[in-house]
């Protein structure tokens, strides 16, 4: 399955050379498309239950997939004829792809044509920053190509997993992004998160699947929680209730709503005070009311004085 990922722009380093001497102008560009070990964006954003970011493991990209690879460099991932900079097509090409220890770096004297110079001219700009790639991986190799790493982290109530990509079978592009953040609301990227929680379920009912009710236990299956995780979250609760667990928030609000006749203590002092606003101004429109008759009625004596 084909997928892409957005390269962070604080770490994809997308520049445009400067000019050699007797150059009047650079038409190289580097970058650095593929980072290894650092977490992607949020994978799942549909998702209610999970949080997933990937790790591209070192070794992942070998040197032999670089040489026999055909890669395009190409503006928002389209390969029409117009938006293609470069190529490297077996190790070599306008394109250069760099193995490094923890990145892939990637070098590309790009094209003549009105839509590459339109790009450069952005980039010196710096209107265009991010990149990304699209590959293809050994999702169906649970130990060797990809595996689901559960943290025991919760983020906004969600649990945090890791999904480690050992091996890419496949490189396809590496592309300059004018809005890399639109990427993860594409109808592609909703399959692919729902394609990853499935795994993540397969895994599950795979870890479940056999071995003691104590072993199940402590891998968290049936939906209970191992200790860890159940610290963890509890943890996570109480920073964000200032102290309280949600069942300790739970029930603290139910026995005051029993005390209160259906309200919580805040929910009563809310009520509270917004009656006593209202009663606040109420009693600045009687006092505005009865200033204006005063002073109705005084000019009235004025107008009747004057009168004589």
């Amino acid at each position: 399955m084909k997928q892409v990922r957005f390269t962070p722009i604080e770490t994809c380093g997308l520049q445009v050379r400067e000019p050699q001497e007797g150059q009047t102008e650079s038409r190289t560009i580097e970058g650095t498309p593929i980072v290894f070990g650092v977490r992607s964006v949020n994978l799942t954003p549909w998702s209610e239950t999970r949080e997933v970011y990937e790790v591209l493991e070192p070794g992942c990209i070998t040197n032999d997939l670089l040489q026999r690879s055909d890669v395009i460099l190409n503006l928002n991932h389209s390969n029409m004829v117009p938006d293609v900079l470069g190529r490297c097509r077996n190790g070599k090409g306008t394109l250069s792809l760099e193995m490094r220890a923890n990145n892939i770096g990637c070098r590309c004297d790009i094209a003549r044509t009105p839509n590459a110079d339109a790009a450069l001219e952005l980039m010196r700009r710096g209107d265009i920053t991010g990149m990304s790639f699209a590959f293809e991986d050994d999702y169906e190799d649970t130990e060797n190509g990809v595996s689901f790493e559960r943290t025991g982290e919760i983020h906004d109530g969600k649990e945090v997993w890791l999904r480690h990509v050992k091996r890419i079978t496949g490189l396809y592009d590496v592309a300059i992004v004018t809005h890399p953040a639109y990427e993860q609301t594409s109808v592609g990227v909703r399959e692919q998160s729902e394609a990853i929680d499935k795994a993540i379920e397969d895994q599950l009912k795979r870890e479940c699947g056999g071995g003691s009710d104590d072993d199940k236990d402590k891998r968290g299956c049936g939906g209970e929680e191992t200790d860890e995780e159940k610290a963890t979250r509890e943890q996570a609760e109480r920073e964000a209730n200032g102290g309280e667990t949600n069942a300790e928030k739970e029930a603290r609000e139910a026995a005051e709503r029993e005390a209160n006749g259906g309200e919580t203590n805040a929910e009563k002092e809310a009520r509270e005070q917004r009656e006593l606003e209202e009663q606040e101004q109420r009693f600045r429109e009687c006092r505005a009311l009865r200033m204006r008759m005063q002073a109705r009625r005084l000019n009235d004596e004025i107008m009747e004085s004057l009168s004589y």
